[in-house]
């Protein structure tokens, strides 16, 4: 299981889990700041455990579950489709340019989003270099699929008892219409 998280701070955020043992596997900064705009990390040699992205927050944005091959996330989408929960499927199936998974993005009954990947790669080599993203480039969200909706940038689980905060950096990346 991993996770991604909307943080108000990426650079805090990142800067806090690297002092834990976590390393940046792939990121984007703003250009004109060199701030972090997102940041995927890692402890178990995964692509990454736990991501952050730019946004109001804290706020979590999904929970990720791996599955074996891909054909498992074409029969979850016929699952749905013949059971009366094609409308919960957000995003996907497609492949990220960041992490190179094969995805499926699902909201679940209280309005969660859950993602069902697999095929992405291993981080194991203790001197990998992370991979920078150009914030603009529309390959690092999605290699092929439709783009990310612009619910995708808006919509976040809260967590009990915090109240989110405005993002510090104002970059934006490239929205789908």
């Amino acid at each position: 299981m991993r996770d991604l998280a909307r943080s108000p701070d990426v650079d805090a955020s990142v800067a806090f889990y690297n002092e834990i043992g976590f390393r940046v596997t792939e990121y984007t900064e703003d250009e004109e700041t060199g701030k972090l705009w997102a940041a995927w990390t890692h402890r178990k040699g995964g692509v990454h455990d736990i991501a952050f992205t730019n946004g109001r927050g804290p706020r979590l944005h999904h929970t990720a579950f791996w599955v074996p091959p891909p054909l498992n996330i074409i029969d979850l989408c016929d699952l749905m489709a013949t059971t009366g929960y094609v409308s919960n499927i957000e995003r996907g199936p497609g492949r990220h340019g960041i992490s190179n998974a094969f995805f499926l993005y699902i909201l679940d009954p209280d309005g969660h989003r859950i993602e069902i990947y697999c095929s992405d790669y291993q981080t194991v080599a203790p001197d990998l270099e992370p991979i920078k993203w150009d914030l603009k480039d529309p390959q690092r969200q999605t290699l092929w699929g439709a783009p990310a909706p612009k619910s995708w940038f808006e919509h976040g689980s809260l967590f009990a008892d915090v109240e989110p905060a405005e993002p510090l950096l104002k970059a934006q990346p490239i929205i789908a219409p």
